[in-house]
């Protein structure tokens, strides 16, 4: 008997130690006892609470990202797909229409955005970073338009969408809830799936999977309108919380989403990613901002320190693998 646990307990440690993750996770681990050691704030509810909700904005946005960046591109539009969501949602409301069809039009925008960009990237065969580089500014001009660089929050908000979606869940942040329904929907797709298991090899090698028969471009497209539409839900259930639409809600969580991506271990040069590693990437990003705010940190120092912890996940991962590549070769 005693022999039959330690070999269950020794299986159970090396499927554990054997996980992609575990770096993220052990880092996402001492990074709080580090917090709770150093202010006893951190561990408190309320602050657990509000570092889980604002990082599942990112956490959500993080997932649609992996397949991006699995397939060896980058969307630099997400924040503002985020603010146009907000936005033409908002304005749904505004002008009567029931909560449902204001949901669905702005998830419709958010693909209709996804869908521009890919179309754009495939059919003049430029680069989808560059591509996204300019309709960041197109889709974040036409919000600011559209609601005259103005908050818009003139609609009823004594409903379930704003009090239930946009407040908790048995004591848990809805959003949180809802970040965990989109991360496991986004690993069973790319590992579980024909799509994901082509956007991996698209991202592996593009030629290799050409001559296999997969449709490069049509699978491109198809990234960035799912890319595009999970960003939108990220900028509904924000309009939940906020219950404002904001012109603010967006700039920058771009950066915020592909570094999540990146710290939790998506390769750059597409191939592979981890959508659990993604979310732990957000919450290390909120963490070390949570952390940083309670220490009475100089402002944006979290910027630099989110920084710097990319530079050294790239560095790891890049170690990782050219001792892989090393081992395979000997």
């Amino acid at each position: 008997m005693t022999d039959v646990t330690v070999s269950s307990g020794r299986r159970l440690f090396l499927k554990i130690k054997g996980l992609q993750e575990i770096g993220v996770m052990i880092a996402l681990l001492a990074l709080c006892i580090g917090l709770s050691l150093s202010t006893p704030i951190f561990m408190t509810q309320m602050n657990l609470l509000n570092v889980i909700r604002q990082s599942s904005y990112i956490g959500i946005m993080a997932v649609g990202m992996v397949f991006v960046v699995c397939m060896g591109d980058i969307d630099l539009s997400v924040g503002s797909i985020m603010t146009i969501t907000n936005v033409v949602s908002a304005l749904m409301l505004k002008a009567g229409q029931p909560i449902p069809i204001a949901i669905l039009i702005g998830l419709a925008t958010g693909a209709l955005c996804g869908f521009i960009n890919g179309s754009l990237s495939v059919l003049l065969k430029i680069p989808t970073i560059i591509v996204t580089l300019g309709t960041l500014g197109v889709f974040r001009g036409i919000a600011l338009i559209m609601c005259h660089n103005a908050p818009v929050s003139e609609f009823p908000k004594n409903n379930f969408f704003f009090n239930t979606v946009g407040g908790n869940v048995l004591g848990v942040p809805t959003s949180a809830v809802l970040m965990l329904i989109v991360g496991i929907l986004g690993w069973i797709t790319i590992t579980r799936t024909v799509f994901g298991r082509n956007i991996q090899a698209i991202g592996g090698n593009q030629q290799a999977a050409r001559l296999s028969g997969i449709r490069i471009d049509k699978n491109r497209i198809m990234v960035m309108v799912l890319n595009g539409t999970i960003a939108a839900f990220a900028g509904i259930i924000a309009l939940a919380f906020l219950q404002s639409a904001d012109q603010s809600t967006g700039p920058g969580y771009e950066l915020w989403a592909i570094a999540s991506v990146i710290i939790g271990g998506t390769a750059l040069t597409g191939g592979y990613g981890s959508v659990p590693g993604a979310i732990l990437g957000a919450l290390i990003i909120y963490v070390i901002r949570n952390g940083l705010v309670l220490l009475s940190a100089p402002p944006n120092t979290d910027t630099a320190v989110t920084g710097a912890a990319i530079i050294v996940a790239v560095a790891i991962d890049s170690f990782v693998r050219h001792r892989k590549k090393t081992a395979k070769s000997i």
